[in-house]
């Protein structure tokens, strides 16, 4: 606990031990196939899907408490669910470790967006806020799927804006966490430098002893 409580001081991880290195959604949900003290999968079930949209801000603790009952009404349904999400953020941690490089990037992915993009019906909807009132967009349908609508709208966001071409994957070899690379002159190697960054350094210091 000790230990994850530094890392989220350091804003490496939030307290629910997701990644928060990444910059904007997408990118941390790119990196969510870890997650701080957890062996194996990240998003293995709905409830850490639940648990990833609610420290990132995309869900509330009372619109939460709705999606549980499909978990207990409809276990295949949400393993689906969870299954397409896994699938999708393989090939965009696929495009992503293409733009890093500086290659193009798979134009299918773009294809495969759209595609799930089309299967969301949304509306606007005016609700007061402080100061005045506030235009949001809202789903129309519920279900289980459309807690991928907040993450599949950042990717689709993400591709359109120039984030794409400051996107960055750790230079540690023991590290595959992408962030966006915001740094003013655009050097920064690491996810973190409280991390990686700093073994880095301690690992040159080292050799240098060593020389």
């Amino acid at each position: 606990m000790a230990k994850l409580n530094a890392l989220a001081k350091a804003g490496v991880v939030n307290v629910e031990g997701f990644y928060t290195v990444g910059g904007r959604t997408a990118i941390d949900f790119a990196n969510s196939s870890r997650r701080f003290g957890k062996d194996g999968e990240g998003l293995e079930r709905l409830e850490e899907l639940l648990t990833f949209l609610k420290s990132m801000g995309h869900l509330h603790e009372e619109e939460a408490s709705t999606y549980h009952m499909y978990q207990f009404q409809n276990p295949d349904r949400c393993a689906a669910v969870m299954a397409d999400l896994r699938s999708i953020r393989s090939r965009f941690i696929a495009v992503l470790g293409q733009m890093s490089s500086g290659w193009p990037m798979d134009p299918t992915f773009v294809g495969e967006l759209n595609e799930k993009l089309e299967g969301f019906r949304t509306y606007l909807s005016l609700t007061p806020a402080e100061g005045g009132m506030e235009l949001s967009t809202r789903l129309a349908d519920d279900g289980p799927e459309q807690l991928m609508y907040p993450i599949i709208k950042d990717i689709a966001e993400f591709l359109a804006s120039e984030d794409g071409s400051r996107v960055r994957q750790c230079a540690s070899d023991h590290c595959e966490l992408f962030f966006i690379n915001n740094s003013r002159n655009g050097r920064r190697r690491w996810c973190s430098m409280s991390t990686c960054g700093n073994r880095a350094k301690v690992n040159a210091y080292l050799k240098r002893q060593e020389g």
